[in-house]
């Protein structure tokens, strides 16, 4: 869980914990102490935003309810970031540091762990060296889809540049799926260990603008890139269930 206060690019305070099973225990406390660490009251901030997927379930419904209550409460506007690509954004950023930087041009592809070889991932492509505006954009849709066989096919592509950065749940199992998607590709293929930072949600929010806010905080959705396993066994089930009785009526 992770959480910051920013006047522009200037972090007033920031909290990361590890909540990952009690959000909704933790989450308003940690959003009260955050705000009076700052030496302000919740009535002083002046927009929210917030990630709103794709990833977990559980933690995405509860952080972007939460926002769109803390919003609407306030009567504050809300931007709507993509989780991913505020994945993507910390993690070139920290490619792009100290002695051993990774330079432009390059793709940043997140990725999150779907299960089953499944990833929830995004490319983007970076024009300069660091997030700068203007030179970070994005190139492929927030989706879930199988990991190995996504990268590659991004790995192939033509217009690749020569380097492509992965960053975000990318040890494990992705470390060897990675591998195999990247042998007898001629790139430079990098793996980032990375977790989403608030800061660079804020950062995201700052350089979308307009075209990220929500006005009205009921408007703010979780994207969640595929249905909830019960639902798609619903959907499912439903389906199964109309052509039984479409063979019936015939």
């Amino acid at each position: 869980m992770t959480m910051a206060l920013t006047d522009g690019e200037t972090v007033l305070a920031e909290r990361t914990t590890n909540a990952e099973r009690n959000h909704s225990v933790k989450l308003l406390p940690e959003i009260d102490e955050l705000v009076r660490s700052a030496g302000l009251r919740p009535r002083d901030v002046r927009a929210v935003a917030v990630g709103c997927g794709p990833g977990s379930y559980t933690g995405v419904r509860i952080g972007v309810t939460m926002a769109k209550t803390f919003a609407w409460a306030l009567g504050l506007p809300v931007y709507a970031v993509s989780s991913l690509e505020a994945l993507a954004f910390g993690g070139w950023r920290d490619a792009c540091a100290g002695t051993n930087a990774v330079r432009a041009p390059a793709w940043i592809v997140p990725a999150l762990d779907a299960r089953r070889g499944q990833a929830y991932t995004a490319l983007f492509s970076a024009d300069a060296d660091g997030p700068a505006a203007g030179a970070w954009r994005r190139v492929g849709a927030d989706a879930v889809t199988m990991f190995r066989e996504q990268a590659e096919a991004w790995l192939r592509a033509a217009d690749r540049p020569g380097t492509v950065v992965f960053v975000g749940e990318v040890d494990g199992g992705f470390a060897d799926m990675l591998d195999a998607a990247a042998a007898g590709a001629n790139a430079v293929v990098l793996r980032r260990p990375w977790s989403m930072s608030a800061l660079d949600v804020a950062a995201i929010a700052r350089q979308r603008g307009e075209t990220i806010r929500v006005r009205d905080p009921h408007d703010a959705l979780p994207n969640y890139a595929q249905l909830a396993e019960a639902e798609a066994k619903l959907v499912a089930a439903s389906a199964a269930e109309a052509r039984e009785k479409a063979r019936e009526r015939n």
